[in-house]
């Protein structure tokens, strides 16, 4: 202990790091390079069904490798550090011994070099005892979180394999104070978690995200690329969980699976396209957030809220749907250089095609839940432009109207409607944004606009009807979810209102700001 070099142990720590940079680095290239060129190739048949799945898991074993060597790194530098500072404190105690007329044998016993009194001895003894016993604690507690960091050394990736890592990153975390009671409560004010966030450490961020993915990848006010990597461990965590738990969990473990390969499969194509996974709920019906494209960084966001019957099992639906959107917008946008985000939000708990479609208490549930989202997003967003709309769809628009009507309004510069039903106001008055701001559509055939619409007293006004004050954009597509038909009127004008292209939006009636 006195004369150990933990300066190793340092530079132990710093070759774990450059592992851990390198297996990162292999991860990113396996995708670009190996993964995503196969799957574009078209390669079908036998050969492909049983080569492509472990290509595939070529770069979850990097990322695995990467994410172990990182928490590795971590365990080493905190254990040098704390070695050194005990290794001082044994260097105080024997120098301070020996002024006072002591010599300390190798057994860490302390003599007097005269006839001094044997207490006194006996107290030094102590002191340095304390600070040598200390150490071989510290040595305990190391070697126990450095064993749940084994590589699984069977050179292929399962649930099981996410499991390991998140339980070794939980230890790691333990072991550091990294404390999951510190975690602001879902809800919380998105500009208090930013700042909580920003005050951690690199480390700590890191340790949250590994160890407790399920408490920080929901909070309002974490940046995107933070968000999306906690709820990508929750998910593999869930999944793993599922894994032989029985028919009775089959849907679960089916929908899972879906969402978790549409975000992988997404990694292989445009780049403006990479998927955010922003929020995920598996209880119930499930909920999740799926972003195309980084909001944090576009100049323009939109938040797409869907309507009845929408569940986890057709979030796929959800996100081909938002990457229509985000196409539709830069195809509005060319030659402005401006990015776009389409952001699918599941939420809430969508109501089911029955009675519940018609009541106004999902709408209700879930506007403050949009409200604190749409204002993380302003919380969050760096320093370049950023214009947000909101878009309800059906049932999503009850919410969308719910939540501007309440406190202090929805922070959007533009809320769109698609087939609404009503947004449980009377006028475009209620919504607390300028008039001009709020646009509404339905198709002539919509079933769900037209009747429901038209009954007042279940969503109130029709926000289409020209008494309710919005302006009307052109729709020219057909039922009641063809609004984002390619080609369409109907999809150009949605997108033009995304990236606030108002003056080449078509009306059928009112005025463009």
């Amino acid at each position: 202990m006195r004369d150990t070099r933990f300066v190793a142990l340092g530079q132990a720590a710093d070759a774990w790091q450059a592992y851990g940079r390198r297996a990162a680095t292999l991860e990113d290239r396996s995708v670009h390079t190996l993964i995503g060129p196969l799957h574009r190739s078209g390669w079908a048949g036998p050969a492909a069904s049983a080569a492509l799945p472990r290509v595939d898991a070529v770069d979850d074993q990097f990322e695995i490798r990467a994410r172990t060597a990182r928490l590795v790194d971590v365990v080493l530098d905190e254990a040098a550090a704390r070695f050194a500072q005990l290794q001082t404190a044994l260097h105080d105690q024997l120098e301070a011994a020996q002024a006072a007329g002591f010599r300390v044998g190798e057994d860490g016993v302390a003599r007097p070099f005269h006839d001094e009194d044997g207490s006194a001895a006996d107290e030094w003894t102590r002191r340095i005892a304390d600070v040598v016993h200390q150490a071989q604690r510290l040595d305990e507690q190391v070697a126990g979180v450095l064993g749940g960091l084994r590589p699984d050394g069977h050179g292929r990736t399962g649930a099981d394999d996410w499991n390991r890592m998140s339980d070794a990153a939980t230890g790691v975390a333990a072991w550091l104070g990294v404390d999951p009671k510190r975690v602001p409560r879902p809800g919380s004010d998105p500009q208090r978690v930013a700042d909580w966030w920003k005050g951690l450490t690199d480390q700590q961020r890191q340790l949250y995200l590994d160890a407790y993915p399920q408490l920080v990848g929901n909070l309002d006010g974490l940046p995107a690329a933070d968000r999306d990597t906690a709820n990508r461990l929750a998910l593999r965590s869930h999944l793993a969980e599922l894994t032989g738990a029985g028919d009775d969990q089959d849907r679960d473990l089916e929908r899972s699976r879906r969402l978790l390969d549409r975000l992988e499969r997404n990694e292989y194509g445009d780049p403006k396209e990479q998927l955010f996974l922003l929020g995920l709920d598996n209880t119930g019906d499930g909920r999740a957030i799926v972003a195309v494209g980084n909001p944090d960084d576009a100049a323009n966001t939109c938040v797409l809220v869907p309507g009845v019957g929408t569940t986890l099992d057709g979030m796929s639906g959800e996100i081909d749907r938002a990457t229509t959107m985000q196409r539709g917008a830069y195809a509005q946008a060319v030659g402005t250089g401006e990015s776009v985000s389409v952001i699918a939000w599941l939420g809430y708990d969508s109501p089911e095609a029955d009675w519940s479609a018609i009541s106004h208490k999902r709408a209700e549930a879930g506007a403050p839940l949009l409200d604190g989202f749409v204002d993380g997003l302003h919380v969050t967003h760096g320093s370049g432009p950023a214009h947000t709309s909101v878009l309800g769809h059906s049932y999503g628009s009850t919410v969308v109207g719910n939540a501007a009507h309440s406190g202090d309004g929805l922070a959007a510069d533009d809320i769109i409607t698609a087939g609404s039903p009503g947004m449980d106001v009377n006028t475009v008055a209620d919504l607390q944004i300028d008039p001009h701001h709020v646009w509404a559509g339905a198709a002539k055939d919509d079933p769900i606009a037209g009747p429901l619409g038209s009954i007042w007293g279940i969503h109130d006004n029709e926000p289409t009807d020209p008494s309710f004050g919005a302006n009307r954009y052109h729709v020219d597509t057909s039922g009641h979810s063809g609004y984002w038909a390619s080609d369409s009127q109907s999809l150009a004008n949605i997108s033009r209102i995304v990236i606030g292209d108002y003056d080449r939006v078509t009306l059928d009636h009112g005025r463009a700001p």
